[in-house]
């Protein structure tokens, strides 16, 4: 009971309400649109990833070269080649009698002098006592002394001397060097990489996307009251402020389980290769053991005998000694003097001839040496070697050298999405005015869209039609509703029809939406086949033009 006063009530006052919302002083034969100032909403375009970005690897496999390498398959050596001696021819002297010296005598050499000699020394004489004389001989050497030097030849001998006509020298020989071989390994073959690509993997999920948040506006009753007691059943409506559930969409996106990946594994493991080094190979190379040398073997001189003839004693002196030649004399000496008186008594003297001899001499003659020339062969430059390169030798291998390891190449695939566009309530509306319009748009009017058959897709010429028609008319009543109703002919089954003609009314809607007209303000009712504007019912057979009559789109402006 107590439901039922309140609905009554509430539709007592909402009756009162729309008695006063009507326009006032409205003149007969205009139309009027009530003009509710719409909640302003403004689209938003949401960005919804529907597919992660990932990576795509991509193998580029690893490229070899191949290239000659030069090895060295003999090791560069010396050998040692011998220059000989060179001799040459020299003169020499050999002394075959040695110089000696010849004494020559020198006679001595007389020389005569008369000698005064005293006969008769002086004396004196005493007059009492006479001196005593008396005769004394006494020897004169008339003749000194002297030496006679007697020249002693030398003696010489003969002997045999040898003598070298041929110095000893060396002759160098040479030892050849040694060689041996051995064993070397180079890198025949690089081994790089390969990859294994793991593709990224995705998982399927969902996005609910709030398109139209959840909202509330006033509706009027479809049937007036059962106790409306006016005659415009329209007095009798009530209206009722009913809550509009938001609007979802929901998108299918693709999540990244695993990003892509690889494996790198090498061509060659030395594990797999019995623990051996991977692309090795041998050659073998003659290697220098023992230097080249030489040998110094020893060359006698050559010899020869002459006859020479030295000097065994030297030339000597013997003195023979010549006595003195004397002469006797006599003379009268006193032999006491006077015993009184000295009388001097002067000596007496008498002239000897003296015949004196120097003594023999002799003189050193030089008897120079005697020669005689012979010639020798002698070593001017000793022998030596000389040192001959030998070059190494050399041997070209071919190897495969890695020129690029195998590499990934990674390429970004972007994510990819979808833009849906919702609508967020800028201003809330509600503020009701009346407004004059013209009839014939409160009525359905036609807007002529060709439609491809079982299409909604708006041609370029369609999307013309709207912006000639249906802009400017929504631009001059700001805030009235647009209702676009889109129809179909019987053709088909009717869901289909349904569908197509829902899908062609919300082409529109959406294309007015684009450029900027307010969901809110927008209604697109799809009819399909319900509304036939001719007899071309299923069953009923029609020309092509009656079906064109029920294929059509209208547009119409609704109270808010």
């Amino acid at each position: 009971m107590k439901k039922i006063i309140l609905l009554g009530f509430a539709l007592m006052i909402a009756s009162v309400s729309f008695a006063q919302d009507l326009p006032t002083n409205p003149e007969p034969g205009k139309c009027y649109v009530r003009c509710v100032t719409p909640d302003v909403w403004v689209n938003q375009d949401v960005t919804v990833q529907v597919t992660p970005a990932y990576k795509k690897l991509r193998v580029v496999p690893a490229t070899y070269t191949t290239e000659n390498i030069t090895v060295e398959s003999k090791q560069a050596a010396q050998n040692l080649e011998v220059v000989p001696a060179s001799f040459a021819t020299e003169d020499f002297s050999i002394t075959t009698k040695e110089a000696s010296r010849r004494l020559i005598s020198i006679p001595s050499e007389s020389n005569t002098e008369t000698v005064t000699v005293t006969v008769e020394d002086p004396s004196y004489s005493l007059r009492l006592v006479p001196a005593v004389y008396d005769t004394q001989e006494f020897t004169v050497v008339v003749q000194p002394a002297y030496q006679r030097v007697e020249v002693v030849p030398a003696t010489y001998e003969t002997r045999n001397v040898e003598i070298v006509v041929k110095e000893p020298s060396q002759r160098l020989e040479v030892i050849p060097a040694e060689y041996g071989t051995e064993t070397l390994t180079y890198k025949k073959r690089e081994f790089g990489n390969s990859i294994s690509i793991v593709p990224a993997s995705f998982g399927s999920d969902f996005q609910t996307i709030e398109v139209k948040p959840a909202t509330a506006r006033w509706e009027m009753s479809d049937q007036p009251t059962l106790d409306c007691q006016s005659s415009d059943p329209n007095d009798c409506r009530y209206w009722c402020y009913k809550g509009v559930p938001a609007e979802f969409t929901t998108v299918s996106v693709q999540t990244l389980s695993n990003d892509a990946s690889f494996v790198r594994t090498p061509d060659c493991d030395p594990n797999s290769n019995g623990g051996q080094d991977c692309g090795v190979d041998t050659y073998t190379r003659t290697v220098l053991l023992k230097p080249a040398t030489t040998r110094t073997i020893d060359i006698p001189g050559e010899t020869r005998n002459v006859k020479t003839t030295v000097m065994a004693t030297p030339p000597t002196t013997r003195t023979i000694d010549i006595p003195a030649v004397t002469k006797t004399m006599t003379k009268r000496v006193m032999v006491t003097p006077p015993a009184t008186e000295r009388v001097e008594i002067p000596s007496k003297t008498s002239t000897v001839k003296v015949t004196t001899f120097t003594n023999e001499t002799t003189r050193i003659e030089e008897i120079p040496s005697q020669s005689k020339t012979f010639s020798k062969t002698v070593m001017s430059t000793p022998p030596t070697t000389r040192a001959v390169a030998i070059d190494g030798q050399s041997r070209t291998l071919k190897v495969t050298k890695l020129a690029s390891d195998a590499r990934v190449e990674e390429e970004t695939v972007p994510a990819t999405t979808r833009t849906v566009s919702k609508e967020v309530l800028q201003s809330k509306g509600g503020l009701t005015t009346w407004k004059e319009v013209d009839c014939e748009v409160l009525e359905y009017q036609a807007l002529p869209i060709s439609w491809n058959t079982g299409s909604a897709t708006l041609t370029g010429e369609a999307r013309s039609l709207i912006d000639s028609r249906l802009l400017p008319l929504l631009a001059q009543n700001p805030g009235v509703k647009l209702e676009i109703a889109s129809h179909t002919d019987s053709r088909g089954s009717s869901a289909s029809n349904q569908d197509l003609s829902e899908r062609r009314a919300q082409a529109v809607a959406t294309y007015l939406a684009s450029k900027g007209i307010n969901n809110s303000l927008l209604v697109a009712n799809g009819f399909g086949e319900n509304r036939l504007t001719n007899r071309c019912k299923d069953g009923v057979s029609c020309t092509q033009r009656e079906h064109e009559a029920n294929r059509r789109t209208q547009f119409r402006l609704i109270n808010n």
